[in-house]
């Protein structure tokens, strides 16, 4: 009996001929599937009125019917007969890209050319396919990617980097003040996991709500001064209250943040609160020196007040926590320019005469419960967030 012939995908990547005609636009990649990606390109058209104008003078389809026909001709298949035509919506400002052929050429030392959060610079098509939620999006190719600020991913087996998220560049701790209690030894777990990459990290004391003002107060002032005066931005927040929202949305306007935090801290919540409907998978504890690999798909989500925020199944298990050459005592910034003082160049602050750290804390210049934290992590063999 002869073998019946495949389906034709509509995700199947088709590479389009170089046509320079069309204007070059910059955007960031959002999402990435069988070598599609999807490129939000807004800002730019905000930019430029002439881009604008030339992006929507390409033809759009007026009725469910002729989008539809437009699908079925371009896939040459019965693939989608079964679409409903009510789902089929019009994304705007986003663009459905494969790559140019010379950014697949030559010798890479990463296995992928481009990664979500990418900078890219893009042109548009003029022709129109769907994406995986069966919207109609306007295709175009990615012709260049702009340098990356920051990397989240890890190495392979063949020895060839995975970039998980690029140009991530912000954390977001969130912490309940109860239901879990605070941890403040699991808070500095995550900002050592931040410093090790260069993240900037904002802290959610969230759940703000289950306490009495005063009682808030007398355990928030503290951590608040102590945190602050290191360098991070403390926020008391309250998914449910809306306690603090409209000061976290604007940290991240901007940005491309991922939130982190225990399991039942509220980060789900968190997000809801940021921008309703905004439904994301969300980590719930992070790893170091484990080198679990699961999947690690990623993508962004636009906010509606600025910046984005990276939905992050497998964030928990790339090469951000799987590094061997972390300098931990560099990840506590209390002790810059302090162990510079310390007798030896090698000194682990732990156990050795003359160490600059230990002083430090015994004079409370550094507080103890933050050298207890560096000095549990130090000792861990395989340190966790638990």
């Amino acid at each position: 009996m002869a073998k019946s012939k495949p389906r034709k995908s509509p995700f199947a990547p088709v590479v389009p001929e170089i046509d320079t005609t069309k204007p070059a636009l910059e955007g960031t990649v959002l999402h990435a599937f069988s070598g599609l990606y999807e490129v939000d390109v807004r800002d730019s058209l905000r930019a430029d009125e002439g881009l604008r104008e030339a992006f929507n003078a390409i033809h759009k389809p007026q009725t469910s019917e002729e989008a539809r026909g437009l699908l079925v001709e371009k896939d040459g298949s019965d693939f989608d007969d079964d679409l409903d035509e009510d789902e089929y919506s019009f994304e705007r400002d986003t663009l459905l890209c494969t790559v140019s052929g010379k950014l697949k050429s030559g010798k890479r030392v990463l296995s992928q050319v481009v990664a979500v959060g990418d900078r890219v610079r893009v042109r548009f098509l003029d022709r129109f396919g769907p994406n995986t939620r069966r919207q109609r999006m306007r295709e175009g190719y990615i012709e260049e990617v702009l340098p990356r600020a920051t990397t989240l991913g890890r190495s392979r087996f063949n020895k060839s980097g995975q970039v998980t998220v690029a140009n991530l560049d912000q954390v977001v701790v969130v912490m309940a003040l109860r239901e879990p209690d605070l941890n403040t030894h699991r808070l500095d777990r995550f900002l050592v996991l931040a410093e090790s990459c260069d993240l900037r990290a904002v802290i959610c004391l969230n759940k703000a709500d289950m306490l009495a003002k005063r009682l808030r107060d007398k355990e928030t002032k503290p951590l608040k001064k102590l945190y602050e005066s290191l360098g991070y931005r403390v926020l008391v927040v309250s998914a449910e209250t809306d306690l603090g929202i409209i000061e976290l949305r604007e940290e991240m306007k901007g940005h491309i943040s991922a939130f982190v935090g225990s399991s039942g801290v509220g980060k789900s919540s968190l997000v809801n609160a940021i921008q309703p409907g905004l439904h994301l998978w969300v980590g719930d504890v992070m790893e170091i020196g484990k080198g679990r690999h699961t999947t690690t798909d990623v993508s962004l989500h636009r906010l509606d007040g600025g910046g984005y925020l990276a939905d992050t199944p497998g964030i928990k298990t790339v090469s951000l926590f799987e590094r061997k050459d972390v300098d931990l005592a560099q990840c506590f910034p209390e002790f810059r320019g302090v162990e510079n003082n310390c007798r030896f160049n090698n000194c682990t602050h732990l156990h050795e005469p003359g160490c600059a750290v230990r002083e430090a804390v015994e004079t409370k210049t550094i507080e103890s419960a933050r050298y207890d934290s560096y000095k549990r992590i130090a000792e861990d063999k395989e340190p966790t967030l638990y």
